[in-house]
């Protein structure tokens, strides 16, 4: 496949936070409202729930029914019973399976586990990447640019991986918690196409897409401020590198979406024919996550 490649590194330069070019971070982009009150679960990074926020219709997006967060490689064992009074009985991992090797969940006995990753790192991408950006030769022009595709590239290259992905969140009759490393990109798309399924506006999409700033704002500065103070042994990485990575940002949402504009001609034809979802299907999620 050859968008690979430019998968693969978004996943390599997101572990190269040791050292950077000096120079002052950048405020990112993050969301305006929060309907939900924060909920903390230690070592588990972006951990929350969707809920409390009106559609086009006027509905309400029932809470409790959708969580999402960051890998659950550091999970306690004791909030297994958090996540167990929650009601959550379904995982959905959307990693591929190197990530999972390295870091695999730590999840009660008896939750079900699936992994539907939309792609697999082949080869030694991350590995090469990670040394090209030591060295200096990718820039943060070069790093938006990747995202970008990665964005374009996760819904329209194995669109029947995204598809069992939302009907397997969908058509849960219990709590959905799905998840990637950071919580923020994969599981970004996959939040944002949920409710664009549901029916609310952009606006409300992007806020939620961008409290994953919100939420990971103390450990991505922690990181960016170690990378600048430890300049001097990598000095030729670039810290807009790590800011690209790090943040959300609207343009990468924008990216999926309009890429699903350019190869099927309309979200709702993606809905569809893509995600074979029917109108009077759709009607019946509404009436299922909204009140």
């Amino acid at each position: 496949m050859k968008s690979l490649p430019k998968i693969s590194f978004f996943f390599a330069i997101s572990i190269c936070i040791f050292s950077c070019k000096t120079q002052p971070l950048s405020a990112p982009e993050v969301g305006k409202t929060t309907t939900l009150p924060e909920m903390n679960v230690e070592r588990v990074y972006n951990f929350r729930t969707i809920g409390n926020i009106k559609n086009t219709e006027g509905r309400t997006l029932k809470k409790g029914k959708l969580y999402r967060s960051g890998h659950l490689y550091r999970l306690k064992s004791r909030y297994f019973e958090t996540l167990e009074n929650l009601g959550i009985k379904d995982v959905i991992d959307l990693r591929n399976s190197k990530e999972i090797a390295q870091k695999p969940d730590h999840i009660p006995d008896g939750m079900a586990y699936k992994n539907e990753s939309a792609f697999e790192d082949e080869g030694d991408q991350l590995g090469q990447a990670r040394k090209l950006v030591l060295k200096g030769k990718i820039n943060s022009s070069d790093a938006e640019k990747k995202m970008l595709d990665f964005y374009r590239n996760y819904v329209t290259e194995h669109p029947e991986v995204i598809r069992k992905i939302i009907i397997g969140i969908l058509e849960s009759d219990t709590p959905v918690l799905y998840h990637c490393t950071a919580g923020k990109d994969r599981t970004g798309i996959i939040t944002a196409l949920i409710l664009t399924i549901l029916k609310f506006d952009k606006q409300t999409i992007y806020n939620d897409y961008l409290l994953s700033n919100n939420y990971r704002e103390k450990l991505v500065n922690k990181r960016l401020n170690l990378a600048r103070n430890l300049h001097f042994i990598y000095p030729k990485l670039d810290i807009g590198v790590l800011e690209k990575l790090s943040w959300v940002e609207t343009a990468y949402l924008d990216a999926a979406f309009n890429e699903i504009d350019k190869k099927y001609g309309s979200i709702n034809r993606y809905i569809q024919e893509v995600l074979k979802i029917s109108n009077d299907k759709q009607e019946e999620y509404l009436h299922k996550f909204t009140y």
